[in-house]
């Protein structure tokens, strides 16, 4: 667990309480639907002490802001606020302790006020791979050339599914033959990766005008090896060009 300041979401659990929250939300549960499936979730870790803590402030916090906040959750981040356990973390640093006794006073304040309406939460976007093992995927570079990538795996998390790719020694103008691709070898990186794994968080992310399908599917050289670079389409010609030197 990653923190980084006394603010409520200065804090790496906080922030994936309350994007899982909106997330669930967003699909069509109810609060108290999103409260428990949280509670599961997280059930192993909430016996610590200082990850319940976080836990709670982050879900209340997150409840309120969006008219949800439940009397459960709201009376246990009361709780851990009134009897000061939270700030037990802080002790060692007497500026940080302070900061973190402002935001929970403010936090405690905001709890006990009217919260406003429920407001809507659209459907959270999930990225999706149509792409088979194996599958070669042509992709445009912004001089004109093109590369080739195979798809070696996928990663799967709450995001949805994006390619793990890796790259074949090969730049030219148009696909060539299947003979070509079976003897290619693979491109190797700057900082020796042979590996990239490329995601999206919308649907108008990936660039289908330099994407190709050839119809191509040949054995991958290797398995996926974690961990590995990540990237985001919009972002991948400037890692190509860092990492590869192809622009």
């Amino acid at each position: 667990m990653g923190t980084w300041g006394t603010a409520i979401f200065s804090d790496d659990l906080a922030g994936d309480i309350r994007m899982r929250y909106r997330s669930l939300i967003g699909d069509g549960l109810t609060g108290e639907q999103a409260t428990d499936i949280l509670l599961e979730e997280y059930q192993e870790i909430l016996e610590e002490p200082d990850v319940t803590s976080v836990f709670c402030l982050a879900l209340a916090a997150t409840q309120w802001r969006y008219g949800r906040l439940e009397p459960r959750v709201q009376a246990q981040a009361l709780e851990i606020i009134d009897s000061g356990s939270d700030l037990l973390r802080w002790k060692e640093d007497p500026r940080s302790f302070n900061k973190r006794q402002l935001v929970l006073s403010k936090l405690r304040e905001t709890l006990l006020s009217p919260q406003p309406p429920p407001k809507r939460i659209p459907k959270p976007f999930r990225d999706q791979c149509e792409w088979d093992i194996g599958e070669m995927i042509g992709y445009k570079l912004l001089s004109g050339n093109l590369i080739l990538f195979r798809v070696i795996g996928y990663h799967v998390d709450l995001g949805g599914t994006s390619p793990i790719f890796e790259l074949l020694d090969w730049i030219g103008q148009e696909i060539p033959a299947q003979e070509v691709l079976e003897s290619a070898g693979i491109k190797v990186g700057r900082q020796g990766e042979t590996q990239l794994q490329v995601g999206r968080v919308s649907k108008r992310e990936l660039p289908l005008g330099r994407v190709l399908r050839p119809g191509i599917v040949l054995k991958p050289a290797q398995n996926v090896a974690f961990p590995l670079p990540v990237t985001l389409w919009r972002w991948l010609d400037g890692e190509l060009e860092a990492r590869y030197g192809l622009s």
